[in-house]
C-alpha cells in the first residue's frame, strides 16, 4: 500500500504546471559520462524541440549548431564545447509509453540536469517512463548520485526519489 500511495504522491507533484522548471540531477562522480547519458536520452527521443540549439566552440569562439543525431556532450568533453542545454522532444518508454519534452544541461564532463514542464501530461506511464531514464542515467557510474530540485511540491526533494527508488528495488526482485 505504501509503494502505491508513494506512486500516486509523485503524480500530484508532477501533474500542476506552476510554470517552474524542475531538475533531476545526475552528478556521475569521477565518470565522464555525460556522453553515454546524452546518448541515451537521445535514443529515447525522435527530435530537439529546441529553437536553434548550439554550444559554444572554445577553439573558434563561435556558436556551433547542435543538430539532432550528433553528440556534443563529446565535443564538451573534448574541451571543445562550453556547457549547454536542449530540450528533447517525442520521448518514448521501453513499453512506448509517451514522455513529456526533457531538457538536458550538460555542464561537465561528469554531471548532466534534466529539467521538465510539470503537467497534466505526466500521466502514470510517462512518469514510469521517466522512471526507466533516470535508472539508466544512475547506471552509468557507479557512484551516480541523483538530486531532484525545484518542484514546490516536492520541498525535501524526496518523494520523487523515494518513489524512484521504490520502483527500482521493486523491478531487482
Amino acid at each position: 500500500m505504501e509503494s502505491q500511495m508513494s506512486f500516486e504522491t509523485v503524480c500530484r507533484i508532477f501533474c500542476i504546471d506552476d510554470g517552474s522548471l524542475p531538475d533531476i540531477s545526475f552528478d556521475f562522480g569521477q565518470q565522464r559520462a555525460v556522453g553515454d547519458a546524452y546518448a541515451l536520452i537521445q535514443s529515447r527521443a525522435t527530435h530537439l524541440v529546441s529553437k536553434y540549439p548550439y554550444y559554444w566552440s572554445r577553439s573558434r569562439s563561435e556558436e556551433c549548431a547542435i543538430n539532432f543525431g550528433e553528440n556534443p556532450a563529446l565535443a564538451l568533453l573534448a574541451g571543445e564545447a562550453e556547457p549547454f542545454h536542449v530540450v528533447f522532444g517525442g520521448l518514448r518508454s521501453a513499453d512506448g509509453a509517451s514522455i513529456p519534452d526533457l531538457g538536458v544541461f550538460v555542464l561537465d564532463d561528469n554531471f548532466i540536469a534534466l529539467d521538465y514542464r510539470m503537467g497534466p501530461q505526466w500521466d502514470a506511464p510517462a512518469i514510469l517512463g521517466l522512471f526507466e531514464i533516470i535508472r539508466d542515467l544512475k547506471a552509468l557510474a557507479n557512484s551516480a548520485a541523483i538530486s531532484h530540485t525545484g518542484n514546490l511540491f516536492d520541498t525535501d526533494e524526496d518523494i520523487l526519489l523515494s518513489a524512484f527508488n521504490t520502483w527500482s528495488n521493486a523491478r531487482r526482485h
